[in-house]
């Protein structure tokens, strides 16, 4: 998980309740490990990951990730319910809109 600061983190106890393993990162140090995510996740050994956040975490994350995972996008929606094309991500089956067919995506259909 991560964070900018301590007052941001938020269901971390939610994430240690179904989780073997859970790191928080903040950026300011003030809570878990100082620095991103993926400062962590280059670190640690995994299976599969879940990620949800902005589109520049998850180049990073497609560029050290091991294993496989999902993404969960956080794209602006123009209409919600898929006429406008908007919220398009090109996958290896066309492209996807993320308000009708996602949010989340396997990591091995996404065109990066």
């Amino acid at each position: 998980m991560g964070f900018n600061s301590e007052s941001e983190v938020f269901y971390e106890e939610k994430f240690k309740e179904i989780a073997d393993q859970v790191f928080v990162t903040t950026v300011d140090g003030s809570h878990g490990t100082k620095g991103f995510v993926t400062d962590i996740l280059k670190n640690i050994s995994y299976s599969y990951f879940f990620t949800c956040g902005p589109m520049p975490m998850f180049t990073a994350i497609e560029k050290i990730a091991s294993t496989s995972g999902q993404f969960s996008f956080e794209e602006r929606m123009g209409c919600g319910f898929g006429a406008c094309m908007g919220c398009s991500c090109k996958t290896k089956y066309g492209n996807k809109r993320i308000c009708k067919d996602g949010p989340v995506l396997e990591r091995e259909e996404i065109v990066w």
